[in-house]
């Protein structure tokens, strides 16, 4: 049966774990049972999907945001101590991958993002402590800013994302990044894009976008970083032969 140690390698290597400066651990965050044959995938540590690991008897669960975070407590309580125990009562090992899940050419979110939204053209974008952490690119026609906002609805699975609707009234060039990186739409006026896609917004984003003439979604934290950990689950599925699901555990931020 294949070992969590060698899937947890092969992870690693895949996203180069340790060649971004991060403010979370990468990787293996508890050990459990050495042997794997089911994956549960999702994007958020939680009770909920710890429990729908349970259910489905999954011995490593995969996040995009693990347990641990700089500048938290290290002290052990709370809802820590809680999902702490129910992994190791259980025998369940967690592994999670922040920021170099985020920037995977392939598997990433941002990667898995341009290609549902029908982008194309992709360069580099999103600067993040020297490096580059996301992409931008062309839709192949131009569109009304309606109808691509309606299609990151319907990619995304929103009613209605968050939106400053104050760019051209046709678009073509999109910058975007998943998650929370409001600070991004700077690099976005920057590079002359009509449209920047992440996940949250910041207040001074209003009057900067209305004043630099740039549409602005926020189409959900949770919503724009489900399809990286769907795409590196599924890798790891067909690479060891394990099970695999995804859980979307409802999050409206």
């Amino acid at each position: 049966m294949p070992d969590l140690h060698q899937i947890i390698a092969f992870a690693d290597r895949l996203l180069d774990a340790g060649a971004i400066a991060d403010y979370c651990p990468n990787g293996l965050q508890v050990e459990g049972l050495s042997t794997v044959t089911g994956l549960t995938c999702g994007v958020s540590a939680c009770m909920p999907l710890f429990e729908r690991a349970l259910e489905d008897k999954s011995e490593l669960i995969l996040v995009h945001h693990g347990l641990f975070w700089d500048g938290e407590s290290r002290v052990v309580r709370g809802s820590l101590k809680k999902r702490l125990k129910f992994l190791l009562d259980h025998g369940i090992s967690l592994a999670g991958y922040h920021l170099p899940l985020d920037r995977h050419p392939e598997v990433g979110n941002n990667a898995q993002l341009f290609l549902k939204l029908g982008l194309v053209d992709r360069r580099d974008f999103g600067r993040y402590k020297g490096q580059t952490i996301s992409c931008m690119g062309k839709l192949p026609e131009p569109l009304p800013f309606d109808a691509f906002l309606a299609r990151v609805n319907r990619v995304l699975g929103v009613d209605q994302s968050f939106h400053l609707p104050f760019g051209p009234g046709l678009v073509r060039t999109v910058a975007l990044c998943s998650g929370g990186a409001p600070d991004l739409v700077r690099e976005a006026i920057a590079v002359g894009a009509d449209v920047f896609l992440t996940g949250e917004v910041s207040e001074y984003v209003y009057h900067l976008a209305r004043e630099e003439g740039i549409h602005y979604i926020g189409a959900g934290h949770h919503a724009t970083e489900r399809f990286g950990v769907m795409a590196l689950g599924e890798k790891i599925a067909a690479e060891f032969g394990v099970r695999c699901q995804f859980v979307d555990i409802p999050n409206p931020i």
